[in-house]
């Protein structure tokens, strides 16, 4: 988020922006299974769609399933920052972050809001892996293959079936 967004942000969801970025997971996700609760049923709904949008996640869940929907929030926003902020309608998001901001487990948790600059981390480029099953491309074959064939003798791909 640039400063200029910034300061039209309203304080609230700013505050609610903040505990997404830096509050120690567990303790946001008992923040939100503290909040969602006291939503309209109405807004949950809208809360599930925006995870489900912006997060392309909890699709098999149903909008009284709190403490996965809490998780959802908690974990997507982490990995995707910014994607539920932007999916979800404004008058829930303000509504869902006043309750987080007072939630009891939010309590104590604004030590470094006076010097944060608004600013969103950018997402962290998770490492990608092969697991062992990736076959190394443009990796020279440096070892001559040699098959049996039918009658056992030695033979090589470019020899199998020829000159009998």
């Amino acid at each position: 988020m640039d400063a200029g967004s910034a300061e039209r942000e309203d304080v609230v969801v700013r505050q609610y922006r903040y505990l997404l970025r830096t509050a120690p997971a567990d303790a946001l996700e008992v923040a939100h299974v503290e909040a969602l609760p006291q939503l309209r049923w109405r807004e949950r709904g809208l809360v599930l769609a925006a995870v489900q949008d912006g997060l392309v996640a909890g699709l098999r869940l149903d909008r009284d399933q709190v403490r996965a929907l809490a998780h959802l929030v908690t974990l997507g926003e982490r990995r995707s920052p910014g994607a539920f902020l932007a999916a979800v309608d404004p008058v829930t998001l303000r509504h869902l972050a006043d309750l987080v901001v007072v939630a009891e487990a939010s309590f104590g948790l604004f030590g470094g809001y006076a010097t944060w600059d608004g600013s969103d981390p950018v997402a962290p480029e998770e490492p990608w892996t092969d697991s062992g099953f990736a076959e190394r491309w443009r990796t020279p074959l440096t070892v001559r293959v040699v098959y049996l064939d039918y009658t056992g003798g030695p033979s090589t791909p470019d020899s199998f079936g020829r000159g009998r």
